[in-house]
């Protein structure tokens, strides 16, 4: 029977490969960081490799300075040591003074006797050695006069000119050793270097008597220098410096020699020397070079690569599953996480240094261990901090990072900090905040640019400068937010004043202002509650009104009809006759009445029909006066009306214009002082036509213009008339549902109304 395979398990492996590869990669891609910087063709790019040949480089330019510079020494050397082409013992060499003001020369012979005694020799390489079994010197020091192979001798203090004999017999045989090593490596045929060197054309130094000028430019690299020319003849990359001043050294015998100096490199390197192993080395940092750029590349993708893959797969036991299992590691405060990565971090660092770095010391030359100790900080910094980015990120999968972080507990608090301090302090700490950021950042940058002029500093300025653009667009963004919002509130506030109501989108704010706004939000539907109710109450008082007059309206005609019928039986009684008058009175006052409340209720609602055309404004006045002129002769009341001669038409319903009229023209003979004047006047003004009733009130009028229009008030008080209450309120809404405007004007026992109308 076959096995099933687990899907858990085969998935698990998967993502232990992945790691193993990733493992892989990065090592790929260090060891190829590591050859590309510690090669010394580091920085010169990918395409040198193909576009730079050895003899165009600057290794090459340093073995030919370096080689330049032994020659010129093994010529100054040559007239030094050697006479007739051997070595001369009685050569002068140096001179110490005794004290007694006399000189003692110590010539060649003399050096090599000392070093004898003292135990000095050469190795196979002439450099200097010493039996530590010779007998030692006396240790006395004797003023310097001159040398031979010095001819600047460079004194920087009063102590330089005293040296021990053994210190001038090391010195002396080092020079000669290097004398003798560039005999060999110049005039034996172990150098690549071809020279001719003349000083006024009676010296001559040179390794092959038939080199010329037109020879030496036959051979790959050649330079060609002569007193006579300022500028060099060479094929050089880069032209020596100081030959002018080596030339000079090397000639002792005038300060202005008249030279010729010719030198040729065979680039087709046939002996073994400095040039040819250069050659040989420069190849191989080439190869090094090339491999290291394959490595970091390759390993750089697979690096990228199997990261991604290890992401996707996090978190997850089983493939396309979509819940996210997490380690008890995970569940943790991912700050607290950070720190105890940090710690151990630190820890890692200072055991890998005292540790694996000494160990790398041991293998590698040098030059490169700078780098090598910042590579495996590096290396420890990425592979520990592997697990933690694992961490958070299986965290942020699961939703919880932001959840479970110290950074979301200060957030709320902070935000519940925002909500109880006040405006102006919140302002004081914003601004506060703002400035401080920019000022640090702004010392930081002053210093990274004049205190550290490096590329890294550079870069680090531009990375401060994004990051304060962006801190202070972020701020700017917020302050702009919150004087919106502000703005919003503010825009709320007087549309609640103006009457009008709309809910504010909490969503839309925060901190103090959201509270701010939930607080109008709770006003705005208090007095929407409020209105309604008042609506409703309104509503079902008209209704009241209404249906009460309609029922009380039935019986009513019952009894006018009946009274009617009485008083059409003529009965003889007086009495009887009498109390007839008085309920035919009552009757009609009380239908009258009845008429008004329906009709107040109408207009007060709106439930009117109007209808509107264009009429005559002083034609309508002159009817109305013609209507009342004699019932205000009954109190005699003077009526004086003041009209234009000339039509004003407006647009409006005449039937209620005219009550709006009437119930004036009542009012005022209801309410007005006996035996005074009424006057009326009717103007256009400024598109307007004006129509003013004025009059004095028989008794005080101790109430406002605005409650005088309220229903069921009146200008008496005392209630001797017998008025409803009603007419200017029906007055009031007649004019403005024929979109005009009603005013009432009161001064002690001056009454003044105004019905005003667009002229058509």
């Amino acid at each position: 029977m076959k096995k099933e395979k687990n899907p858990g398990r085969v998935f698990s492996a998967l993502k232990w490969a992945a790691l193993a590869l990733h493992l892989l990669a990065f090592s790929c891609f260090v060891a190829g960081v590591s050859l590309i910087y510690c090669n010394s063709n580091f920085k010169k790019g990918f395409f040198w490799m193909d576009e730079e040949a050895y003899e165009d480089s600057p290794a090459f330019s340093s073995v030919l300075g370096e080689q330049v510079d032994e020659l010129f020494d093994y010529i100054r050397y040559r007239d030094v040591f050697q006479s007739a082409g051997e070595l001369d013992p009685d050569s002068d060499l140096f001179a110490l003074s005794t004290g007694t003001g006399m000189e003692e020369i110590w010539t060649l012979n003399d050096v090599l006797e000392y070093a004898k005694e003292h135990g000095y020799s050469f190795d196979n390489d002439y450099h200097v050695i010493r039996d530590s079994s010779a007998p030692e010197g006396d240790g006395r020091t004797f003023p310097v006069t001159w040398r031979a192979y010095r001819r600047d001798q460079a004194i920087t203090s009063p102590g330089d000119n005293f040296v021990s004999l053994d210190y001038m017999t090391r010195e002396v045989l080092t020079c000669l050793g290097n004398f003798s090593r560039s005999n060999i490596l110049f005039n034996t045929g172990s150098t690549n270097l071809l020279y001719r060197v003349s000083f006024e054309g009676r010296r001559l130094y040179t390794n092959n008597e038939a080199l010329t000028s037109d020879i030496a430019r036959s051979y790959g690299r050649y330079a060609i220098f002569s007193s006579s020319s300022l500028l060099p003849d060479n094929n050089l990359p880069v032209t020596p410096e100081d030959i002018v001043a080596l030339i000079k050294d090397a000639n002792t015998d005038t300060d202005d020699p008249e030279y010729e100096v010719i030198f040729a490199v065979d680039t087709k390197y046939p002996a073994d020397d400095a040039f040819s192993r250069g050659r040989e080395d420069y190849s191989r940092k080439r190869t090094i070079y090339y491999y290291g750029m394959l490595l970091t590349m390759a390993g750089g993708a697979f690096l990228l690569l199997t990261m991604a893959v290890m992401i996707l797969m996090s978190g997850h036991t089983a493939p396309r599953q979509k819940e996210v299992t997490l380690l008890r590691f995970d569940r943790r405060m991912p700050e607290r996480n950070v720190l105890l990565w940090a710690a151990v971090c630190i820890v890692l660092l200072f055991a890998a240094d005292h540790t694996l770095l000494r160990l790398l010391h041991m293998v590698l030359p040098e030059n490169t261990w700078v780098f090598a100790g910042k590579m495996l900080a590096d290396v420890v910094i990425y592979l520990s901090a592997l697990p933690l980015f694992f961490s958070l990120l299986r965290t942020f999968k699961a939703g919880l990072l932001w959840e479970n972080s110290l950074m979301k507990q200060l957030a709320a608090a902070a935000s519940a900090f925002a909500v109880d301090i006040t405006f102006s302090r919140r302002f004081f700490i914003y601004f506060s905040c703002f400035a401080l950021f920019n000022i640090l950042a702004g010392i930081l940058m002053a210093w990274l640019v004049c205190a550290r002029k490096t590329l890294f500093s550079r870069v680090a300025v531009f990375v401060i400068l994004i990051v304060v653009f962006i801190v202070d667009g972020w701020f700017c963004r917020k302050s702009m937010r919150k004087r919106g919002q502000s703005d919003r509130l503010v825009e709320a506030i007087q549309s609640l004043s103006s009457g009008t109501m709309a809910q504010l989108p909490l969503s839309e704010f925060e901190g103090r202002e959201a509270r701010l706004a939930a607080t109008i939000n709770n006003v705005n539907a208090g007095l929407q509650k409020a209105l309604n109710d008042q609506v409703r109450s309104e509503r079902m008082k008209a209704e009241l009104i209404t249906n009460v007059s309609h029922d009380i309206k039935t019986p009513l005609t019952s009894i006018i009809n009946y009274v009617d019928l009485i008083k059409r039986a003529h009965p003889e009684d007086p009495k009887i006759q009498e109390y007839l008058a008085v309920l035919d009175q009552k009757s009609q006052h009380l239908k009258t009445l009845t008429e008004d409340l329906v009709e107040a209720s109408k207009a007060s609602t709106g439930n009117v029909q109007i209808t509107a055309a264009d009429i005559d404004f002083v034609e309508l006045a002159y009817q109305t006066n013609g209507e009342f002129e004699e019932r205000f002769a009954e109190k005699d009341l003077q009526l004086i009306a003041n009209m234009p001669g000339d039509p004003i038409i407006i647009h409006a319903d005449g039937q209620h214009l005219w009550r709006v009229l009437e119930n004036l023209y009542n009012n005022a003979y209801k309410y007005a002082a006996p035996n005074s004047r009424v006057y009326v006047d009717l103007i256009r003004e400024a598109g307007k036509a004006r129509f003013t009733m004025k009059n004095i009130s028989a008794n005080p009028l101790n109430i406002s213009p605005d409650e005088l229009t309220e229903r069921f008030v009146r200008g008496d008080v005392s209630r001797t008339t017998e008025g409803s209450g009603l007419g200017l309120s029906i007055a009031q809404s007649l004019t403005e549902l024929q979109g005009g405007k009603f005013r009432i004007e009161i001064d002690g026992d001056y009454f003044k109304a105004s019905v005003i109308f667009p002229v058509a």
